[in-house]
């Protein structure tokens, strides 16, 4: 049966908030998982219905929470992060083969990426079933070993860990490191 609230707290940061229903009980909890849609984030005061369920640790909880006025789906959602990511893994591998940059890096990045696509795609697995999850340092080392391209394709397809803005500072930065690089080589090569 649907209930009706208000959102009393959202902590984006974490990724879990709280429903005032209304003195009909306690404040209820909803985590990040529950939204129906993720293109509007919760705020405070926000109108949503829902419905309500046990979660994995058997507490009383928000289910499939929609946001009154938000829209149903991601429809919306862009996929230029998604063809970046594969341009610039193009771009890496095909600037090996013809000798721009060294065989190695162009091996390297396009292994490096699959590992790493792959790592978000276990990781966002293993969040869902609330189960040990891959440390970020470890999703930031295969980012920074090369595998940058297949972790900005992951963060967009897979949507995961692309709205922590902690995570995504460190992650530019390991792009910023490559890219860096790359430029360097180039340079050293043409001295």
């Amino acid at each position: 049966m649907k209930k009706a609230g208000q959102v009393k707290t959202w902590h984006a940061d974490k990724g879990f908030g709280f429903i005032d229903v209304y003195a009909d009980m306690k404040d209820v909890f909803f985590h990040v998982t529950a939204l129906q849609t993720r293109a509007v984030t919760p705020t405070p005061g926000d109108r949503v219905s829902f419905e309500l369920g046990k979660g994995k640790d058997g507490r009383i909880q928000a289910l499939n929470v929609a946001i009154v006025g938000a829209p149903k789906s991601r429809s919306d959602a862009s996929p230029l992060p998604v063809l970046a990511g594969l341009a610039a893994l193009g771009f890496i591998v095909g600037g090996a083969l013809v000798g721009y940059f060294p065989r190695q890096a162009g091996i390297v990045s396009l292994l490096a990426s699959i590992i790493t696509f792959s790592a978000y795609a276990d990781d966002k697995t293993r969040a869902s079933r609330n189960t040990w999850r891959t440390p970020e340092t470890t999703l930031h080392l295969l980012a920074l070993c090369g595998g940058w391209p297949g972790a900005l394709a992951a963060q967009h397809l897979l949507r995961h860990k692309n709205r922590k803005r902690e995570f995504q500072v460190s992650f530019w930065g390991t792009v910023a490191v490559n890219v860096g690089a790359m430029a360097l080589w180039q340079y050293v090569i043409a001295a």
